[in-house]
């Protein structure tokens, strides 16, 4: 079980790392948030692929033993976080490619 609260964690963390993420970008504090994050963009990169990639093997795995109550929201989470990490992706590419300002 104490796997089962790490990932629970780690999928917490994600999700509000994307709340955090897309408020500031519907807002139009991207920028600010950018340049707080500037120093350790690439490193939070791969540990964000890292911990995606680990929630959705232990989706795909264990999938039986999660309560059929919480299959659903599990899978739609593990896909927010999924689409969140793709869409930050291209926000980057973006910026870094001198497309957007």
């Amino acid at each position: 079980m104490e796997n089962n609260r790490i990932l629970q964690g780690v999928l917490g963390l994600l999700l509000g790392y994307n709340v955090v993420f897309f408020t500031a970008h519907l807002q139009g504090q991207a920028r600010a948030l950018a340049e707080a994050l500037a120093e350790v963009q690439s490193l939070l990169n791969i540990f964000e692929l890292i911990a995606v990639m680990v929630l959705f093997v232990d989706l795909v795995l264990r999938f039986d033993h999660i309560a059929s109550r919480w299959q659903v929201p599990r899978v739609a989470a593990v896909g927010l976080c999924l689409t969140g990490m793709l869409f930050k992706w291209f926000i980057l590419y973006l910026h870094l490619s001198y497309l957007v300002d």
